[in-house]
């Protein structure tokens, strides 16, 4: 959807639900634990899974050779998310629930997330970049945290609103 370009804004618990929603699916591009799982295994099994390979290790092996291709999917949606934030931001400042939304999600490091998931900041060893993209998740998932009481707060606003 990104950044609104026509003149009518959604209401806040939309913005909300779209941002919540952008956030899932980047860490649902982030392989954490399949990249994990491929730098973790063995010698000999390197040597054994030349010939037969499970479901979970072609997994990771996949995971590994798509992770630029999800990483750049990944800014895409996280970029989504930033722009609905933004748009919250924009034209619901003046709703109580926003503001400390808004600081609440830059101090868990919202804003920071997008410069984390850029080639450079990622480091190529692949056990450090999946400690790198652990930490990221983890942020990623702290800042959904954040935005699921937001929506529940807006939910229950919104349902005061209408039966008064």
């Amino acid at each position: 959807m990104g950044s609104l370009t026509s003149g009518t804004a959604p209401d806040a618990l939309t913005l909300v639900v779209y941002a919540l929603d952008e956030m899932r699916e980047t860490t649902s591009l982030l392989p954490v634990t399949d990249v994990a799982r491929s730098y973790r295994r063995p010698w000999w099994r390197n040597i054994f899974f030349a010939f037969a390979r499970s479901r979970s290790e072609l997994s990771a092996g996949f995971a590994v050779q798509y992770l630029d291709e999800n990483l750049d999917r990944a800014r895409a949606h996280w970029r989504e998310a930033v722009a609905h934030i933004g748009d919250l931001a924009t034209y619901h400042s003046d709703n109580e629930l926003i503001s400390p939304l808004i600081a609440e999600l830059r101090d868990a490091g919202f804003g920071q997330v997008l410069s984390q998931l850029d080639d450079d900041a990622i480091p190529r060893p692949m056990s450090e970049t999946a400690v790198h993209l652990g930490r990221l998740v983890d942020r990623i998932r702290y800042c959904e945290r954040i935005a699921q009481d937001a929506r529940k707060t807006l939910t229950l606003q919104r349902m005061r609103d209408r039966q008064t």
